[in-house]
């Protein structure tokens, strides 16, 4: 089945990616991420540190347990005890429900600061596999970046929207909940991989709604390719690390090796024209 043989030759160019990048002179694009996100994990942590300090207090204040002044019987202590330890809890659950809100809106954040390291790492992997030139341009690629980011961006929204639907109808069928999951997880994949085969398309001129229909031919690749970036980006730093370039650059080999099979998919003894 061509959707079975795609999905094949997504994972296919994922895995080979690290390779491709490390043989290729382009192994430094896995630092770009890891720094990009330390300096935006330090300064949210800076600019949220104040206000979560105050609302921990706020809360503590608000239930704090009545002690009286005079009284200094062992239950009063054991409360004076509880009221100190309340805004110390308060405080590290606000600051861990902080980290994870950032931790989930970690992959949106790096698809759309990273477009530009993104649009160029599948330029150049086009570039390599297929000898053909795209003339560097700042402004081209800012507004491949830009597309990206954009398309990020759109896909992020409909994402969005298709979650709270899910969730909403969850909540009155509960016993959904485990399709749900599973539904969500291959909403995610079909948009993470949609965000990376568009670079190809980008290059290529395709309006919007052409790039819609290309990756919708390509869907078992697109799915494939979004798969792993949604399960590498869970792991803690090295997903932020790896999972970005390996996912365009995979995007692009795997673009390439369709385009050039004369059967749309793989070569005639069903291996991937791009050796590994």
């Amino acid at each position: 089945m061509p959707l079975l043989r795609d999905f094949r030759l997504g994972l296919s160019g994922f895995f080979r990616a690290f390779r491709f990048a490390l043989g290729n002179g382009m192994g430094w694009m896995f630092l770009v991420p890891v720094l990009l996100w330390a300096v935006l994990t330090f300064a949210l942590v800076a600019v949220l540190r104040g206000p979560v300090d105050d609302l921990s207090l706020w809360l503590a204040s608000r239930l704090e347990i009545p002690v009286e002044a005079t009284s200094t019987s062992w239950w009063t202590e054991v409360k004076a005890f509880v009221n100190g330890a309340r805004e110390v809890v308060l405080g590290f659950i606000l600051k861990l429900a902080v980290a994870y809100l950032l931790f989930i809106l970690n992959k949106y954040i790096v698809l759309i600061l990273l477009s530009p390291l993104m649009a160029y790492a599948s330029e150049r992997t086009e570039e390599l596999l297929t000898d053909r030139t795209f003339p560097f341009s700042w402004r081209q690629l800012m507004k491949d970046a830009l597309r990206g980011a954009l398309i990020a961006a759109r896909n992020g929204f409909l994402e969005l929207s298709i979650t709270v639907a899910l969730w909403v109808i969850t909540f009155f069928v509960p016993i959904l909940a485990p399709v749900t999951f599973v539904v969500l997880f291959l909403v995610s994949a079909y948009f993470y991989g949609f965000s990376m085969f568009d670079y190809v398309f980008e290059r290529k001129r395709m309006r919007i709604g052409e790039s819609v229909k290309a990756v919708n031919d390509r869907k078992g690749a697109v799915m494939a390719n979004g798969s792993l970036f949604g399960l590498l980006m869970n792991v803690p730093l090295l997903g932020v690390m790896f999972a970005p370039v390996m996912a365009a650059i995979g995007a692009a080999i795997t673009n390439v090796e369709m385009e050039r099979s004369p059967y749309g998919r793989m070569d005639t003894t069903g291996e991937p024209l791009i050796p590994s």
